[in-house]
């Protein structure tokens, strides 16, 4: 019999089912959501203060989130010339020392925390996106993103705060792909960064359109960050087929050079789709190549989203300013409450999203005396 053996595991058992029990019935009987308390006492702060206060941490050496807060400070200027937001002042309470996922938490909870904090603006950076929206929904504040539409990978959230500002990939990757059905190219190559990335999703979004269609040849090379300086032995072969009637290439400012360079030696005479996030006025800097880069325009102004600092203070439109802009416009309708802002924000995001007006920036670059002669040349050795 191997009873006296089993008396003190069924012992043990029994302890850790009674503790169990007691220990739900005491978490059931604790109200440990302070939601309701946070936002009314956002509200009423918010509503009693003499500004209107935005909690923004960035990192002060990232180029972009730098670039980014500067679009902000300029946006505010306009907004507080024509009579701030809820007729108050609009100020930042920034922080900029955010250097990592675990910094940036810190910070977001140390400008969110005081009461008298209206909205967070951020993150600038994607990766801090999920940390971001728990903090802020722990405290009852409004999380406006202008780095991304949604938070994808993530469930739901009851009330949920988080409100994304990026304009919707589909109209971006509509005027490229309406570009080539016009132009009935039939040929086409993919050069975009690992999956997962903004330029992956933007690829593979154009890529399953053209299921079912009648394409010659549909070729794609994913790279990692950043784009080597000389073509792999793949890329080589798709660039060498004298099929080949267009690329779309899906990768960053910086890897613009490099890209430039590699296609350059294959004297290619064809058009080069880019993703939103490529900016114009670098693109432009080389010569040669038939950029073919999408432009939204929003009240008539094209709409600055590529982190490259532009000319003069009414030259484009700035994501910045469009959340500020549909901010007062929302806060001039109703009192401020951060249970209802985040779902009054989305609701007069979909009002804009259905005026953009979408197109195909025609943006050819001149193609230089050398490439128009050797067009069908092979690449330079």
């Amino acid at each position: 019999m191997k009873l006296p053996f089993m008396i003190p595991v069924l012992y043990t058992s029994l302890v850790v089912a009674i503790w169990s029990f007691f220990a739900m019935s005491e978490y059931a009987l604790i109200n440990r959501d302070y939601q309701t308390e946070y936002r009314d006492a956002r509200k009423a702060r918010v509503n009693a203060a003499e500004n209107f206060i935005i909690g923004v941490p960035f990192n002060n050496e990232s180029p972009s989130s730098v670039q980014a807060v500067n679009d902000l400070e300029k946006a505010l200027y306009r907004i507080n010339a024509s009579g701030g937001i809820m007729g108050k002042p609009a100020v930042l309470r920034k922080e900029g020392n955010v250097r990592s996922t675990l910094s940036y938490y810190g910070y977001l909870e140390e400008v969110c925390a005081p009461f008298d904090t209206a909205v967070c603006i951020g993150p600038f950076d994607t990766r801090h996106l999920v940390s971001g929206r728990a903090i802020t929904h722990e405290k009852a504040v409004p999380y406006i993103s202008p780095a991304a539409e949604k938070i994808n990978g993530i469930p739901p959230l009851g009330n949920d705060n988080f409100v994304g500002f990026y304009p919707e990939l589909r109209y971006f990757t509509d005027a490229v792909y309406g570009d080539i059905i016009r132009r009935n190219i039939r040929s086409i190559l993919f050069i975009c960064p690992d999956r997962d990335s903004y330029g992956d999703l933007f690829c593979t979004d154009i890529e399953s359109r053209f299921k079912g269609q009648s394409f010659s040849g549909i070729y794609r090379v994913n790279y990692l960050f950043p784009l080597r300086e000389s073509p792999g032995v793949l890329l080589d072969t798709y660039l060498r087929n004298p099929e080949l009637e267009a690329i779309i290439f899906a990768g960053v400012n910086r890897d613009i050079r490099n890209l430039a360079d590699i296609l350059k030696g294959y004297r290619l005479r064809i058009p080069v789709y880019t993703t939103n996030v490529i900016s114009v006025k670098t693109a432009a800097v080389y010569q040669g190549i038939q950029w073919q880069i999408p432009v939204l325009e929003i009240e008539g102004r094209e709409l600055n989203i590529t982190g490259v600092p532009e000319q003069g203070m009414n030259s484009s439109y700035t994501i910045p300013e469009l959340i500020l802009n549909t901010l007062k416009r929302v806060l001039e309708r109703s009192e401020y409450d951060p249970a209802t802002l985040p779902a009054d924000l989305r609701l007069e995001i979909r009002k804009i999203n259905e005026n953009i007006d979408s197109r195909m920036s025609i943006r050819l670059e001149s193609i230089s005396g050398e490439n128009a002669d050797d067009a069908n040349s092979t690449p330079e050795t």
